[in-house]
């Protein structure tokens, strides 16, 4: 996968329409109790950090009840091809939680301070976009959109295709 590097804190949070779409499928494989998700994909532009792509777990990802574990080769291969489409890069990730809210866990935050302090990814952001369905049907779930700095975890607004989201959990 190419180097994700995100050059500051972007001004706002663009998810465009196919990712939606992508996601919003792929989170339906939830409904046998699992979680799922993938990576995003995207480059930074003016109007701020644009999701292009967003990726499905892969054929051998691992998926539990409390945690998932993307197919890292189906990662890779996808981040490859979107670099070479239109430049986007790794971004971030997004994953389904079966309980409300959608806010990340402990492991969640391990996670992503993990991945900011490799010095090979040269994150400087990383987004996380988690979504959660207490009934379990997956066709309208809740979905918070989450900026993460070595420094902290911040809900944020983001445009997802045209429509603004602030389902941020109150503070």
């Amino acid at each position: 996968m190419r180097q994700a590097v995100t050059d500051a804190v972007p001004a706002a949070i663009i998810v465009t329409t196919p990712a939606v779409n992508a996601i919003a499928h792929e989170a339906r494989a939830s409904r046998d109790g699992t979680e799922t998700g993938g990576i995003l994909l995207g480059t930074t532009e003016r109007s701020g950090l644009v999701i292009r792509h967003a990726g499905g777990p892969g054929r051998h990802a691992t998926r539990r009840a409390t945690s998932f574990e993307r197919d890292l080769n189906y990662a890779q291969t996808l981040g490859d091809w979107a670099f070479e489409q239109d430049g986007s890069v790794w971004v971030g990730e997004w994953h389904t939680h079966l309980r409300v809210p959608a806010v990340p866990s402990s492991r969640d935050l391990a996670t992503y301070q993990g991945l900011l302090a490799d010095p090979e990814l040269a994150f400087d952001v990383f987004v996380a976009i988690i979504l959660a369905d207490p009934t379990n049907e997956w066709e309208q779930p809740q979905i918070a959109t989450w900026l993460i700095t070595s420094a902290q975890a911040q809900a944020v607004i983001a445009d997802y295709g045209g429509v603004a989201n602030d389902d941020r959990p109150n503070r």
